[in-house]
């Protein structure tokens, strides 16, 4: 996907795995920030590649792609960019499936420079590897040059980049096999188109990168910025340059990401789940403990509390003796105000020491509702619960009631029915 990407921050030395003219080299920092040439092989793979390093993808193996955006608005130009791939076929089927990464150039006016260095989606595993996330195009990590054409071999082809100030504004494969007058025409057809679309600079000089043990004869080339012919120099560490992450590291690194969020919630997990036993166990320790702590003092206490049990039964079974609310005269009695002066007869009262049965007869249905519902809702009686049955049609036409009152705070038992002496 087409993105900027922050240079990764590490500790540890810095190492550059770059292509050469055969091969590749793999170059390390040293403290004194002076590279020394760490290995050469023939793959990617013999370097040994650590996840510290940077790999530099070669020329070939990139498309190269300058273009003028407007530059009002900078966030637009991901999605111009991925237009202009789309136009040139470079595109893959989505942005997230093609790996690019554009850089400024240049600003004149309304208008933005842009180089595009874009990736193949399917590019080679000889070129990549799994644990590292820093790639740059190899152009980036040459020396760099004020308004300059560099060319140099790499797998064994001459390649060449153009820079626009210091920054790099193309790069592509030659055709000519060899130093020579086709290669300097080559040049002058590439520069061309973009001298055509302003973007180099009138004079642009080139410099010729050489592996071979003599400097090639470049007499005959002809450029206005003048040439030159230098060895093959150490690498330098893009630092300001935009890094390309080709889509198979990123497929990798994303499943290595997905197993490091599973493996830590799975850690997470047991963390909790350890914690939760350990709380656990604690827990019953702490009431095992106490528990145990509680039996000695009941075990302390106990004669008391049998006193004092003792003393509540004596006094409870006096209750109903010294609470006037109790007297079973005083609940008759309350029951008894409540009957109309006709219709209505009570013919049981029967009464323990938290429980009554009030009973009788009535005239009518109505009536003996009436009268049970004044009697549940009798404020003096309120220290009762009371339940109600329907009355009970007899054969006369009257009906018989029967309300049942349990003391507050009273075990409901089974009570002797006393519907027998309803008609007595």
């Amino acid at each position: 996907m087409g993105r900027r990407l922050k240079q990764s921050k590490s500790s540890r030395r810095r190492v550059i795995i770059r292509p050469a003219r055969a091969g590749w080299e793999k170059w390390e920092q040293g403290e004194d920030e002076l590279w020394s040439l760490a290995g050469e092989g023939l793959e990617l793979e013999e370097l040994a590649p650590a996840d510290n390093a940077l790999v530099a993808v070669p020329i070939r193996r990139a498309f190269s792609l300058s273009v003028w955006v407007p530059g009002a608005d900078p966030s637009l130009f991901g999605d111009l960019v991925y237009t202009q791939l789309e136009m040139r076929g470079l595109a893959g089927r989505s942005k997230d499936l093609t790996s690019y990464v554009w850089r400024e150039v240049l600003r004149e006016g309304d208008e933005v420079l842009l180089h595009v260095t874009v990736l193949p989606g399917n590019l080679a595993p000889r070129y990549w590897h799994a644990d590292i996330v820093d790639y740059v195009v190899s152009a980036e990590c040459l020396p760099p040059a004020q308004d300059c054409v560099t060319v140099w071999q790499e797998e064994g082809a001459w390649v060449a980049s153009v820079t626009r100030g210091d920054r790099l504004l193309h790069f592509q494969v030659l055709n000519a096999g060899g130093v020579s007058g086709e290669m300097a025409l080559e040049l002058m057809l590439m520069l061309a188109p973009l001298e055509a679309g302003n973007m180099t600079a009138e004079s642009t000089r080139v410099r010729l990168f050489y592996q071979d043990d003599a400097a090639p004869d470049l007499s005959a080339w002809n450029f206005a910025g003048g040439v030159a012919a230098l060895p093959w120099p150490p690498p330098v560490y893009p630092g300001g340059a935009p890094q390309c992450t080709p889509l198979p590291v990123r497929n990798v690194q994303e499943v290595k990401a997905r197993a490091g969020r599973r493996q830590k919630i799975l850690l997470w997990a047991a963390a909790a789940y350890l914690l939760v036993v350990i709380v656990l166990v604690g827990n019953a320790l702490w009431l095992n403990a106490r528990a145990s702590m509680l039996r000695s003092a009941i075990q302390a206490e106990a004669p008391q509390v049998d006193a004092v049990r003792a003393a509540m039964q004596r006094w409870n079974s006096i209750e109903s003796a010294i609470d006037p609310r109790r007297y079973p005269i005083e609940i008759l009695y309350q029951a008894v105000r409540l009957l109309p002066e006709d219709g209505v007869r009570l013919t049981l009262f029967q009464m323990d020491l938290d429980r009554v049965v009030v009973a009788g007869e009535a005239s009518t249905l109505q009536a003996a509702q009436r009268f049970q519902e004044e009697l549940r809702k009798n404020p003096d009686l309120a220290d009762y619960d009371w339940t109600t049955e329907n009355p009970r049609p007899l054969p006369t036409g009257s009906a018989a009631f029967q309300i049942d009152g349990v003391r507050h705070g009273a075990s409901a038992g089974d009570m002797e029915d006393a519907d027998a002496g309803a008609d007595s």
